[in-house]
């Protein structure tokens, strides 16, 4: 009965709005104000904290303990006081197809019902009540999704894609951003600051991805023989409209129309390689059906899978940062939003694949040493005499020791122009051991296919590369002075001013400014997944929790033994779960929102380090 006694007025709130009865509450006597704070709205939150899913009104709502908190925050105040603010959202979410989004993931019939006239003024107070927690369900969906991504990139493809959970306390911010806005619609805009390869893309799809795509409405190139340079033919002149179509072709006309000539076999090259075709300037079967095919369809999907994937790792970048173009073999340099330098880098093999991620670098290191991971080492048989084998207990010389044993012994190649990892090494702390680095293998930068590391991002012009960022806030060093710490063959560290994020991206669709796609191969295979996940059901949103403070039976207050001291946190037991295990330094024991399959509360821990082994000297990095 005690548990009765302490929970069972929370229950009272639930069953009036599931039989859809009258309220009482200072929100509804005060005719829809939005000013006061409304105790039964608080009862409600507070019962379905950790119920795990609810359904009011027939809409599920995504997170109880989250909807908890974020109106905890303002006051346990009801958020949406008119059909003006609701109106906004609903323009906003009538509109995310243009993101690649789809508008009935965020309940749009509740939206077009409650953005009419006097809709809101119109319900009893517990319709009001619910309606109020169906809009900020779907507000926190649609911001959740714009930022974030409609897809937990884990959940599609925990081997390769990494991000964690996303704090309770940012949907929080911008939730209350748009809910106390004077002008919401504005405020729905300000939601995503997107990056210009984010509008790049999306102006492609805006262009390509409706009835008005101009290739829709072109007659088809027939079949025919081979054409090369120098050849005439009829076909050519419908070839240069549809290249026209594609924007790879001017408007003047050539004097011979039907003439194949060197201005329409470069045109048909970058034609070629936008669209993942061998780039030999001819008109095959391949390259005419490439032609002939609308951007409907697979394309048009393809560029909404890689909306998807930028929006998970684009919230809230600055200006700087550093863009690792995956599937592009590219690393771009970003200065005040624009690309300021571009160098060619050989990433992961198919085997080996370079993850998706974003992490942030600290420091330039010149003259690094290698410590040979434990991936590589334990498939070594023996070293040659640039390396050393060192005790990981005691960091000795350990003579005669396997080199295979990595959990004894590390490997250790010194500095040096025969360095595994070259001159220069970018470091930015991940738990994948993933870095940017100079190499020996130079020749592999001449490929057009360039995926040969273990995972690493291997750098062409890395000095060069290493002298714009360290210049990026003001002039601080040339390729004089860092041929002079180079050729000094000591390690050096250098620390940036300020962190300089670092995106890795795996992309394979990608437009320019004026909204010309280029389609890669997926030489990761790793399309499919994400194409049958983006055609289901959005992904259960990954959200990070602070640990709450327990609730207390103010019966068992009395006969608990001594109190502890002021501050002291006791821990929450978590259902369902095995106990989470203490907490070390950094970031802490979070809770989230569990998976589809187990809904409620679950565990998410900070990430386990790559290895749990001492390292000696550097850690160990993918070359």
């Amino acid at each position: 009965m005690a548990w009765f006694r302490f929970f069972g007025h929370l229950l009272l709130p639930l069953a009036l709005l599931s039989l859809g009865l009258p309220l009482r509450s200072a929100a509804g006597e005060a005719a829809g104000s939005a000013a006061a704070a409304d105790p039964l709205l608080r009862a409600t939150l507070e019962s379905i904290r950790e119920q795990g899913p609810v359904t009011i009104g027939g809409v599920p709502l995504e997170s109880g303990r989250f909807l908890a908190e974020f109106y905890g925050a303002r006051g346990f105040r009801p958020a949406w006081d008119s059909a003006q603010r609701v109106g906004a959202l609903l323009s906003a979410v009538e509109e995310c197809p243009a993101d690649g989004l789809d508008p009935a993931d965020y309940h749009l019939a509740v939206l077009r019902r409650l953005s009419k006239p006097d809709a809101l003024l119109s319900l009893t107070p517990a319709q009001r009540l619910g309606a109020d927690l169906q809009l900020s369900d779907a507000l926190l969906r649609y911001s959740f999704h714009i930022r974030f991504g409609r897809l937990d990139p884990v959940a599609v493809n925990r081997a390769w894609n990494h991000r964690g959970a996303v704090p309770a306390q940012t949907l929080i911010d911008s939730m209350e951003r748009v809910v106390a806005a004077e002008d919401t619609r504005s405020a729905l805009g300000e939601l995503a600051h997107q990056p210009f390869f984010y509008n790049n893309l999306k102006r492609a799809l805006r262009e390509h991805g409706g009835s008005a795509d101009p290739l829709r409405t072109l007659v088809p190139i027939p079949a025919g023989r081979r054409l090369v340079q120098g050849n005439r033919d009829p076909r050519v002149v419908s070839v240069r409209e549809h290249l026209r179509a594609h924007g790879e072709y001017g408007p003047t006309a050539p004097d011979a129309p039907d003439l194949f000539d060197a201005e329409l076999r470069e045109a048909l090259m970058r034609f070629q390689r936008r669209f993942a075709l061998p780039a030999d300037g001819a008109l095959g079967a391949r390259t005419v059906a490439a032609l002939n095919q609308p951007l409907g369809g697979g394309k048009v999907e393809q560029i909404r899978m890689n909306l998807e994937r930028m929006r998970w790792l684009y919230d809230e970048l600055p200006g700087d940062y550093v863009f690792v173009d995956v599937g592009g073999f590219m690393a771009h340099v970003v200065r005040a939003g624009q690309v300021d330098w571009s160098t060619r880098v050989v990433v992961g093999t198919r085997e080996a694949q370079t993850p998706s991620f974003r992490d942030e670098m600290e420091h330039v290191v010149f003259n690094p040493t290698w410590t040979v991971p434990p991936s590589i080492q334990k498939k070594m048989r023996g070293v040659s005499s640039k390396f050393r084998v060192l005790d990981r207990r005691t960091g000795r010389a350990a003579g005669g020791a396997n080199v295979a044993d990595y959990r004894r012994v590390s490997i250790v190649q010194p500095p040096g122009p025969s360095n595994a990892l070259g001159r220069v090494k970018f470091i930015f702390p991940n738990d994948q051991a993933v870095y940017l680095h100079d190499t020996q293998s130079k020749g592999l930068f001449s490929q057009s296919v360039r995926a040969y590391s273990h995972g690493c991002v291997r750098v062409q012009n890395p000095l060069k590369l290493a002298e714009v960022i360290l210049n990026l806030k003001r002039p601080a060093w040339d390729q004089h002075e860092i041929g002079r710490v180079v050729a000094s063959n000591k390690t050096r560290y250098v620390p940036l001013e300020d962190r300089l994020p670092v995106l890795l991206y795996y992309l394979t669709a990608k437009a320019d400014e004026n909204g010309r796609l280029e389609f890669r191969p997926d030489i990761y295979g790793r399309d499919p997944a994400l194409r049958r996940a983006l055609n289901g059901p959005p992904s259960e949103l990954r959200i990070g929790f602070a640990a709450p403070s327990p609730l207390v039976d103010p019966e068992a207050v009395q006969t608990a033994g001594p109190q502890q001291p002021a501050g002291t946190q006791v821990p929450a037991p978590v259902t369902g779960n095995p106990p989470a295990p203490p907490a070390g330094p950094g970031p802490g024991v979070t809770l989230t929102q569990g998976a589809p399959a187990a809904r409620g509360l679950s565990l998410d821990l900070p990430p386990a380090p790559v290895s749990s082994i001492p390292e000696i000297g550097a850690p160990p990095t993918r070359l």
